[in-house]
């Protein structure tokens, strides 16, 4: 019997007995013995309408959670995030990789996703928003993590190469996908012009690695 099931009958019981104690007949008993019964089937229907009710109101407050929109502070703070994550893998790429063009793209990557940190700093700065990295990042920090470790092992040639630009494509579908979401969803003004380019650029960095990715015929 769960604990708090016990406890209501141990309520309950005690008031049952003193009826108990105070019928004289034997069709007292008998009644006193229903009344008992009808107490505590009560008592019992009442505790599993209030755990069902408890229940259902903490899945709701789950899948808010959960499925909660970015702030304006959280989404700031993931982009930039990805800026720094971004200028990180560039400069090791901008050394590692042997391919003119891979190299090219790298110092690509290093310079705009620089540029665009700046940007949106700038932007948070005007509209008194503080860039907060959310606790729900989308594995993000985790993602890049693996990935540098994973082309830090990566032979210098091909084999870099090649892993540097899975590694990219991934990654930018990965933001791109969360900030076309948040301009469906008609951001606010002050920081709408500064995503638009976020994404923007997003875009064109990724059809340029998937263009280079048919390069080595991945």
């Amino acid at each position: 019997m769960p604990a708090d099931r016990a406890r209501h009958r141990r309520l309950v019981l005690p008031a049952a007995a003193l009826v108990l104690l105070g019928a004289c007949t034997r069709g007292e008993r008998e009644r006193a013995d229903a009344e008992t019964d009808t107490a505590v089937s009560r008592a019992d229907t009442a505790l599993d309408t209030a755990r069902a009710r408890v229940g259902a109101a903490g899945d709701t407050l789950v899948g808010r959670t959960a499925g909660r929109e970015y702030t304006n502070a959280e989404l700031l703070g993931f982009i930039n995030a990805y800026n720094d994550a971004e200028v990180e893998v560039g400069r090791m790429a901008e050394t590692k990789a042997t391919d003119p063009q891979l190299r090219a793209f790298a110092r690509r990557i290093v310079g705009e996703h620089g540029a665009l940190k700046t940007e949106l700093t700038n932007a948070a700065r005007q509209g008194s928003v503080t860039p907060t990295m959310p606790v729900a990042d989308e594995g993000l920090r985790e993602d890049h993590q693996e990935g540098m470790r994973d082309l830090q092992g990566k032979a210098k040639g091909k084999e870099f190469d090649e892993a540097f630009l899975e590694h990219e494509i991934a990654m930018h579908k990965k933001v791109l996908d969360e900030v076309e979401d948040a301009l469906g969803r008609n951001r606010n003004p002050e920081i709408r012009p500064v995503l638009e380019r976020a994404r923007d650029g997003l875009r064109a960095h990724l059809t340029a690695a998937e263009e280079l990715e048919k390069k080595f015929g991945v």
